[in-house]
């Protein structure tokens, strides 16, 4: 479905390499902190994360407090005098040190994954080979010591990058990993000390790479606390986090971008999408069907680069709907277990959001292709549904429902077709279907989003600049582009 991006050699190596003993694993996946100045903390408030598959309550995790916070600010502040100073290979091999670290402990994270985040083994493990990936990309990544803008007989001038200082990154409950450690390293890689926050929803994994880094790395260069709901807002306000790194919901993203105002900090913002996805009538209906099935549920449909809207040429129809149909059909929904493809939705919130959307669905007598639907429990298992020509003024077609419902739309005339696509507030991601690939490339550029694929269902790359367009982001992360997004710049005016 999805690959790592490690190279196939590092994942030889990862192969070979022992997993964490039975008796370490059970400490290092059973008992949970916070990490602060390269120890772990303790709170005298905690709460527990929900199993998504059971609704059961996992384990004990702290609550960061105000002081904790200040505290770990403070040392990340120190640690930036040093670490900034560390040349540059340096830095990156204690990254790959760190990717080593969470390869040893693939399947245990895999399992923890399972359990807070709701995911499918397969997909659980697969978090963990991206993580690893980004670790790997940005432990071999570049930066350029200078670039030379311009110069003759008199002038030279040139850029230079230099690390901004300390970063604070809020992550969401979707990728919990991943989206953090892409964070992470190209924050450590471009010299910056960082402070993770994750979602109270998921909150393990990510405190268990930070406490997995501690013999790694200097004290403070990298810290995670689990907050409340005063955290994420008093980082963005801290006068000593020089920038704040956010992926989430658009209406999260427009108050941080408030908050951060007033420190004038640098914030950049991966928000939410409504994501279409164009089938042309020349596909091969039987093989695109399934890749839209998996772009459109993958992750249960949380995936803010999914395909939420389904645009299918009027000729073919018929064809594709009951193609898509039976493909999702096939797979088996529910609590995560060795063999199920859609694994529930993370949490009560949201399953509500997709439930109401469901419900307007039917309320106003949509048709269905595909009628799946909450269950009853226990746990929030949602089966795919899929909403056969619903209005393009419904709820279904203007909302991300963040879940495993789509509408599947058709068109005929390309110029109606590029209004109706763009008639959003949002342009995060787009996957355009068909063979003749130079129309897709003919289309490409009329498409309102910050991310293209053609013939592909999104697949986000390391190596790929990820931003989005209108409320779907500010800024944008990955790849040399982003990694450059951790940086201050100085022009150097030399005159000989």
């Amino acid at each position: 479905m999805l690959r790592p991006f490690f190279s196939p050699a590092q994942r030889s190596i990862a192969k070979k390499r022992p997993l964490c003993s039975p008796a370490r694993a059970r400490y290092l996946f059973s008992t949970f902190a916070n990490i602060i100045n390269g120890k772990t903390h303790d709170s005298s408030r905690i709460h527990q994360g929900i199993n998504p598959s059971n609704c059961q309550k996992l384990w004990d995790v702290p609550i960061a407090s105000r002081d904790d916070l200040q505290d770990a600010i403070a040392s990340a502040q120190k640690a930036f005098t040093t670490w900034s100073a560390v040349s540059g290979s340096d830095r990156q091999a204690s990254i790959a040190q760190l990717r080593d670290s969470l390869l040893s402990c693939k399947e245990d994270m895999a399992e923890l994954l399972m359990k807070e985040a709701g995911k499918p083994r397969m997909q659980a493990t697969l978090e963990v080979d991206h993580a690893c990936g980004f670790l790997d990309y940005f432990a071999n990544v570049k930066l350029p010591s200078e670039e030379v803008l311009h110069e003759d007989a008199s002038l030279k001038l040139s850029l230079q990058y230099m690390p901004l200082g300390v970063i604070g990154a809020i992550v969401p409950w979707n990728f919990p990993l991943v989206l953090a450690m892409a964070k992470v390293a190209a924050a450590l890689a471009a010299g910056n000390t960082v402070i993770v926050k994750p979602s109270p929803y998921t909150p393990y994994s990510i405190l268990k790479v930070a406490e997995l880094a501690i013999p790694i790395l200097p004290r403070g260069v990298f810290q995670a606390i689990n907050g409340d709901d005063t955290t994420g807002p008093e980082m963005t306000l801290h006068p000593d986090i020089n920038k704040i790194s956010f992926t989430g919901s658009t209406r999260a993203g427009k108050h941080i971008l408030a908050a951060t105002s007033n420190t004038l900090k640098e914030c950049t913002l991966e928000l939410g999408g409504n994501d279409p996805a164009i089938i042309f009538p020349d596909v091969d209906i039987q093989a695109v069907a399934q890749q839209v099935a998996l772009g459109a549920f993958f992750n249960s449909g949380q995936f803010c680069l999914g395909s939420k809207r389904l645009y299918v040429h009027e000729t073919i129809y018929n064809e594709f709907r009951d193609a898509l149909v039976d493909v999702v059909k096939t797979w088996k929904v529910g609590p995560v277990d060795e063999d199920v493809m859609l694994g529930p939705i993370q949490n009560e919130m949201q399953f509500n959001v997709v439930t109401d959307i469901f419900k307007d669905c039917k309320a106003n007598g949509y048709n269905f292709a595909l009628e799946g639907g909450p269950s009853n429990g226990p746990g929030y298992i949602f089966h795919p549904t899929i909403v056969d020509r619903p209005p393009d003024g419904s709820r279904i077609v203007t909302e991300e429902p963040f879940g495993p419902i789509v509408p599947l739309l058709s068109w005929s005339d390309e110029s109606e077709l590029i209004s109706r696509v763009n008639d959003t507030k949002t342009g995060l991601g787009c996957s355009i279907w068909a063979k003749d690939v130079e129309t897709s490339k003919r289309l490409a550029p009329k498409i309102q989003s910050g991310s293209v694929w053609l013939n592909s269902f999104a697949k986000p790359h390391p190596q790929g600049y990820l931003s989005g367009r209108k409320e779907s982001g500010i800024g944008g992360e990955w790849g040399m582009k982003g990694l450059k997004s951790y940086c201050a710049t100085q022009t150097i005016h030399y005159y000989k």
